[in-house]
């Protein structure tokens, strides 16, 4: 990767260009590094002399991101552990009980699983069964928000599926069939909303054009404010 050093730091950045692209783009986050989307041709030297004019705000940048993961919990499947759950961080509480097969349930803050004696202290079975847990939950509850947008909005989408995606939130077909990703259940719930609604204004605009984000504005006003929150975060909701 090309690299400019900014104050005595090495910063390393990627570039994507495809024919699709119009404008240039430079974004920092915590999960991707920083990143730019140019038009297809564009000049090498002029994207190293972008990064290099921007280098005190990328410093400033990668350094909120450091310490935010100083500051935020880790994703560890043992008992008082705290698990990321529609946006709050929540206890994890393991709890033995007589029968062979595990339980996980989600009530009064408090993320319970209850195991068999002999797998309490097994990360790897918690973690397997808070993953199925999750499924189930965003196959039920993300299937039920989503068709409440599509009524309101007055859409009809196609087959809903969800999927444990690791890079896209969600995605519309040509046919109208939108896939949503089951880790929307670890984001506050206003954005997942939001990528819900992105993903069925795409039934009357499939492309991301002034009057597609005026679909998506009308029905999530703030929704600069919830992309802001996934660009900032996305890298805090890996399980693994």
């Amino acid at each position: 990767m090309p690299q400019v050093k900014i104050q005595g730091v090495d910063i390393e950045y990627r570039v994507l260009k495809t024919r699709r692209n119009r404008y240039i783009r430079l974004t920092v986050s915590g999960k991707n590094g920083v990143r730019i989307s140019a038009p297809w041709g564009y000049p090498e030297r002029e994207l190293h002399a972008m990064v290099r004019e921007k280098g005190a705000w990328i410093l400033d940048r990668l350094q909120y991101f450091r310490s935010l993961e100083e500051q935020q919990p880790r994703w560890r499947y043992t008992d008082g552990e705290l698990l990321l759950v529609q946006g709050e961080w929540t206890p994890l509480r393991i709890t033995p009980w007589e029968f062979n097969a595990g339980r996980l349930r989600l009530e009064t803050g408090v993320l319970e699983i209850r195991l068999p004696q002999s797998r309490l202290n097994d990360p790897s079975i918690v973690h397997d069964l808070f993953l199925r847990w999750l499924r189930r939950w965003a196959l039920q509850e993300l299937s039920h928000r989503i068709n409440s947008h599509a009524d309101a909005m007055r859409l009809r989408p196609g087959r809903i599926t969800i999927r444990a995606q690791r890079s896209k939130w969600g995605s519309c077909s040509q046919n109208g069939n939108i896939s949503l990703n089951m880790r929307l259940m670890l984001v506050p719930p206003a954005v997942a909303d939001y990528v819900m609604i992105h993903e069925l204004a795409h039934l009357r605009q499939l492309n991301h054009s002034q009057r597609f984000w005026g679909i998506v504005d009308r029905y999530c006003p703030d929704r600069k404010t919830h992309q802001r929150w996934l660009r900032e975060h996305s890298w805090l909701l890996e399980m693994d």
